[in-house]
């Protein structure tokens, strides 16, 4: 029987009244089970502990995330724990509930949903900021809620400095992604330099993890892993001697460049890719477009430096002759090298980041740089600045990684560059326009990563399976599936896909 058009709307307006009120219905439970969590939870471990709207660490923690489109969401309470068997409360009561959660440190990861969640439980390591150094054994302490800017000043009168990031502001989450330093092409990632972690599992058991232990397994997982594996409430890491702040054992700066001066840069880089050995270098490779008047207007900057009296020609001479509008070079110390962009500490605008990696030609480089541009032009009505970074990963760096023990990145043993772009909305924006959307996925499917070149977790969006293009992925997977057999973290908190 056929029905009439009269019945056929009936029936959708019926349908869609059906799903529309089976939609109420979920949400509302779903804040129903998250505000039980939180009240039981406020109720064990009180109300400094579990903070509810307009409290003094929930209002921080909304205020904390890096892009502004992670402050849109708002969790039923915010934990802010003081000890890890705070934490292991929260993850207990979090997994019996099964409700949404979410971990915030740092708070510099511009992946969508990664480091706050609506109507769920957060988790704010506010509190969990100790720093401690032990001489004998060259050891440091760091708690989650841990700014490598105070890492290198409470480090700096020992002569030693933590493997952390390059904007002083950036936290401890950044280990559990690989994470790159200025000492990285002597020294490995970041994560390389971690010994042990307290990890508190999906289930609110504490273990900690080594590279000799019975969780050797999860403790390489996580060197890479992000927070997939479970919640770390201790990093203890070995810093690298790097001499005090008066030591300048160190030379190089920023170089300013001209707009046309954008294709020499991008054959340099490729070239310095490709042909560096030595480990003592560390170069960041930083082109970005303002927007002035709805125009972009170019803002190049490298930052080079090398561990001892001088830039060498032969390994920097591409950069030094090409046409600058300034250069900013000397003697510096570590803690100088380490702060030379700053702090880092913005939040007033939407951030995307979006990543690919290089170990191609330089017509792989030219055509992502072209590809930016266009898209720098055609969302230049959303954006505040687009930038197109690279990271040179020597082969010097994973042959240092798999020396230490390895990592989860793993990549084939040869130098490429780690790709970053990123885009910043005007400031107040919430949302992303379709049409930018548009532009950044076409932009990031138009580059993908070379083979065995991974992408770096720290500067990618969810959507990109970042852990499929590591060279331990299978071993991830497999790891994954003993720690989290039920899948919880994945169901029940947002982030990379791909386990």
């Amino acid at each position: 029987m056929l029905l009439s058009s009269t019945s056929r709307l009936r029936l959708l307006a019926w349908t869609l009244n059906a799903g529309l009120s089976l939609l109420v219905h979920s949400v509302a439970a779903t804040e129903q089970k998250s505000a039980s969590v939180c009240a039981y939870l406020r109720f064990e471990l009180g109300q400094s502990i579990v903070q509810l709207q307009n409290d003094e660490y929930y209002t921080k923690a909304m205020a904390n995330p890096y892009s502004l489109f992670n402050t849109v969401s708002r969790p039923s309470c915010v934990v802010v724990p003081t000890s890890t068997a705070h934490v292991q409360a929260a993850m207990k009561a979090i997994n019996r509930g099964r409700v949404r959660y979410a971990v915030q440190a740092g708070g510099h990861s511009a992946m969508t949903g990664w480091n706050n969640v609506q109507d769920g439980v957060l988790i704010f390591f506010a509190k969990m900021n100790t720093i401690s150094y032990n001489t004998t054994t060259n050891r440091a302490t760091l708690g989650p809620g841990v700014r490598w800017e105070d890492a290198i000043a409470a480090l700096e009168p020992y002569g030693v400095a933590p493997m952390g990031g390059r904007l002083g502001h950036i936290g401890t989450g950044l280990l559990l992604g690989g994470g790159i330093s200025y000492l990285a092409s002597e020294h490995g990632w970041s994560s390389d330099a971690i010994r042990a972690m307290d990890v508190v599992l999906v289930d609110g058991n504490k273990v900690t993890a080594t590279r000799s232990n019975a969780y050797s397994d999860l403790f390489r997982a996580l060197k890479g892993g992000g927070s997939r594996f479970g919640i770390v409430t201790r990093f203890e890491v070995e810093p690298i001697v790097v001499g005090r702040q008066t030591d300048k054992n160190w030379y190089g700066g920023l170089i300013f460049y001209p707009e046309s001066s954008g294709e020499a840069l991008i054959r340099a880089t490729q070239k310095f890719v490709q042909n560096t050995k030595d480990p003592k270098t560390a170069l960041l490779v930083v082109m970005a477009y303002v927007i002035q008047d709805g125009a972009p207007v170019s803002s190049h900057t490298v930052s080079l430096f090398y561990r001892g009296s001088s830039l060498p020609h032969s390994i920097f001479g591409d950069f030094l002759d090409t046409p600058s509008t300034s250069q900013l070079l000397g003697p510096l110390s570590y803690t100088e090298v380490a702060n030379i962009f700053g702090s880092g500490d913005y939040r007033d605008s939407g951030e995307r980041f979006t990543g690919s990696a290089f170990s191609g030609g330089v017509g792989q480089y030219l055509k992502a740089f072209n590809d930016w541009k266009l898209h720098t032009a055609r969302s230049a009505h959303a954006l505040n600045s687009t930038v197109f970074a690279f990271t040179p990963i020597l082969q010097s760096q994973i042959q240092v990684a798999r020396d230490s023990g390895g990592n989860a990145i793993n990549p084939t043993l040869k130098s490429y560059a780690s790709v970053h772009w990123q885009s910043t909305f005007i400031a107040g924006a919430l949302t992303v326009p379709t049409d930018v959307e548009h532009s950044l996925d076409w932009l990031m499917t138009s580059n993908p990563p070379s083979t065995g070149a991974p992408l770096d977790l720290n500067e990618s969006q969810k959507n990109q399976n970042v852990y499929k293009t590591y060279g331990d992925y299978a071993f991830m997977k497999r790891v994954y599936a003993k720690y989290d057999p039920t899948r919880f973290n994945v169901r029940y908190s947002d982030g990379p896909i791909g386990l």
